[in-house]
């Protein structure tokens, strides 16, 4: 037995008229079920602090009762706490049963404590010589003090999302008792004997938090408590933190007891091993997702708090600039409702889905998904969500041909529609899930309503794109107006030269070279200006047969001379390559991307043209052996106009190229390896006879 002081006599009469106090408050209101709980608990606290006086002034073998009427007085505060939260739990069947099974495990573990007092196993429990059955007293207190605190915890953080503050002062005083509880527990298990001070001062500690109760018990405060998904998940991750820390204990406990000598350094190394790995799971996105889903399905009727997962959407989304471009943050936005490990963004480019951006999944390089697939109709026709598992399972009815990719990849998940007015405006290739889960009807109406929201921020950002770039283009064609107006001047200057040279200059030989310089300059100059009017004003391409080798041979030529180890191969039977085109504009596109291989290429380093006919197709590839470029450069920087890393270029070669391929009803497309080199590769359409048609109709074969 602990002695009995006069200080602890002092501290527990001071208890005893603190919560007598109490009691006769609870009783003065309403006579609500909360109010009898609340006098039940704190009559039973007087109860206890009486019952220590009693032992101290008139016989000391009371204290026995001491033990025993704490092991009450515990269990009544616990029921005023699962009254409070009881609301939730009694929400559906689910919830019943959670309640159930809570109450019953604590009412076990009271009665069971009752009996091991009362069979006298306990009267050396706080001098350490009780023996297994003490030890096992002891760990029984610290479980429920812990729960206690739970539960004052989990009363506590509903109370901050409401105007009550006296409710928060009630979990407070009532997280107080079972707080020093579980100190003096503790400290008497693993460092016995248990202290004196510790349990005379304790009725003193009591009266204090009399005051927060008083304030904080008001029955109109605590009536309707709820308990929100966060609360949820931080009280059962704080009871398992508990209840960890209380095996550990026990587990360390015994090291000392089979230790010997070593005991001791067995247990502080064993204590502080396990206490490290805690916090190690505690810190892991994968054990939070996976305690999340626990909770969701056992605790909750519907598996999503749509309120909060909007508000996280939507904060997501809104995030400064500096969290990422619009794109990623789509992607994580949704990522996030599903707790995937990250996710991939295709829009729609030409006849293709092309990947534009990614949140957390740049190790993995998605292929281009064609319009026409089965995979994008079904995705256009279902509006839902693709789950890729169940697909390579063979369990999805009427499934559609997936990319062989997409299948062999199986860190990715999910592929979820993003639709703006029944137009599919991107498709969000989602990775797998750190909770291993299957899609509900509750998680495809969820994906449903957020791509249909991420298909409008897809559309809203390809909108706004769209009038930044005419904005830059309106403000370059403004710059390039007083360029036109300085060259016109220019021009008219010089044709007046001209005629003046012709009238005056006294030198025949040298007036004739004067004069033709100079009217081969302004006729250049006059062709710039037509050329550049015809821009301006937005006229058609000049549309005429032409053949495409006899073209490529010019511009090879052309460039021969400042890059000899620049190659050229054409078809050997001679085919011309025949298209139909605008040959100007045509010569511009692959002027500009030959330029852009010679400039990433190092001096002498090789340049291959090659041209072919496949099908209905002319391919004309350009291959250069330069420093490459990164698929996120090729992505977001090479086709934006005004974007250049050359030391004062427009940032239009590649962009004027790709859209002068699309004009001639073809396509651009680049393949680049850092370090390695790039090919641009041009698809045009052809036109007329190829080679062996062409002879058929001379009457050479």
């Amino acid at each position: 037995m602990i002695p009995l002081t006069d200080v602890g006599l002092f501290s527990h009469l001071m208890a005893l008229v603190a919560y007598l106090v109490l009691a006769v408050a609870a009783l003065s209101r309403q006579r609500g079920t909360f109010n009898l709980l609340l006098a039940g608990a704190a009559l039973i606290t007087v109860g206890w602090a009486a019952t220590f006086a009693y032992a101290y002034l008139v016989d000391p073998a009371a204290m026995a009762w001491l033990s025993r009427l704490q092991t009450v007085k515990l269990a009544g505060w616990i029921g005023l706490l699962l009254y409070i939260i009881r609301p939730d739990w009694l929400g559906g069947s689910g919830q019943a049963r959670s309640a159930f099974w809570v109450g019953g495990i604590l009412g076990f573990v009271m009665a069971l404590q009752l009996v091991v007092d009362l069979s006298g196993a306990t009267a050396g429990v706080f001098a350490g010589t009780a023996g297994l059955a003490g030890s096992f007293f002891l760990v029984t207190r610290i479980a429920v003090s812990v729960t206690g605190v739970v539960l004052s915890h989990n009363v506590y953080i509903s109370s901050l999302t409401t105007e009550r503050a006296g409710f928060r002062l009630l979990a407070i005083g009532l997280a107080g008792l079972f707080l020093y509880d579980l100190n003096f527990y503790t400290l008497a298990f693993l460092l016995p004997p248990g202290s004196v001070d510790l349990y005379n001062i304790r009725g003193a500690v009591d009266a204090l938090l009399v005051i927060l109760l008083l304030f904080g018990s008001r029955d109109s405060l605590v009536k309707g408590a709820r308990v929100s998904r966060s609360v949820a998940f931080q009280t059962v991750a704080f009871s398992g933190v508990g209840f960890y820390l209380i095996a550990m204990s026990v587990l360390a406990y015994l090291l000392r007891l089979v230790g010997g000598n070593w005991g001791t350094l067995l247990q502080v190394t064993f204590l502080f091993g396990t206490i490290l790995l805690g916090m190690v799971v505690l810190a892991s996105e994968r054990f939070r997702a996976r305690l999340k889903m626990a909770i969701a399905r056992n605790f909750y009727r519907y598996q999503y708090d749509y309120r909060a997962e909007w508000l996280r959407f939507i904060a997501t989304i809104s995030a400064p600039g500096d969290a990422g471009t619009l794109p990623s943050r789509v992607v994580q936005a949704l990522a996030r409702v599903l707790d995937a490990r990250g996710g991939w963004l295709l829009v729609p480019d030409d006849d293709r889905l092309q990947p534009m951006a990614n949140w957390d999944m740049a190790h993995i390089e998605p292929e281009a998904i064609a319009l026409d697939s089965p995979l994008v109709k079904w995705l256009q026709q279902q509006d839902r969500a693709l789950d890729l598992d169940r697909v390579r399972l063979g369990e999805v009815p009427g499934a559609p041909a997936v990319p062989r990719w997409l299948l062999d990849d199986r860190r990715l998940w999910l592929v979820v529609p993003a639709v703006n007015r029944d137009t599919l405006a991107g498709v969000v290739l989602v990775g797998r899930s750190l909770a291993p889960r299957l899609l509900n009807w509750e998680d495809e109406e969820l994906l449903k309503t957020l791509g249909r929201q991420v298909g409008s921020y897809i559309a809203e950002s390809n909108g706004q794109a769209a009038l930044e770039e005419a904005r830059r283009f309106e403000e370059f064609n403004r710059r390039f107006a007083f360029i036109l107006h300085d060259i016109k001047n220019l021009v008219s200057q010089l044709s007046l030269l001209v005629r003046n040279a012709e009238r005056h200059a006294d030198n025949p030989e040298f007036r004739a070279d004067m004069v033709e310089t100079l009217k081969v300059s302004v006729g250049k100059m006059n062709a710039l200006l037509a050329w550049l009017s015809q821009r301006a004003q937005g006229g058609e391409a000049d549309e005429r047969p032409l053949s495409l080798a006899a073209l490529l041979r010019q511009v090879a030529q052309a460039r021969a001379a400042a890059w000899p180890a620049l190659s050229l191969h054409l078809p050997d039977d001679g085919d011309p390559l025949r298209t139909a085109g605008d040959a100007q504009r045509l010569e511009q596109m692959f002027a500009h991307l030959l330029q852009n291989a010679i400039d990433a290429s190092l001096p002498g380093a090789p340049i291959r043209i090659d041209a072919c006919r496949s099908g209905d197709e002319l391919i004309v590839s350009i291959a250069d052996r330069g420093h490459g470029m990164s698929p996120r450069f090729i992505r977001q920087e090479l086709f934006q106009p005004f974007q250049s890393t050359k030391p004062g270029g427009f940032g239009i070669g590649a962009y004027e190229a790709r859209e002068i391929a699309r004009a001639h009803g073809g396509r651009l497309d680049v393949a680049s390896r850092e370090g390695e080199g790039t090919t641009f590769t041009i698809s045009l359409p052809a036109t007329g006879a190829g080679p062996a048609t062409a002879r058929l109709e001379r009457g050479e074969a």
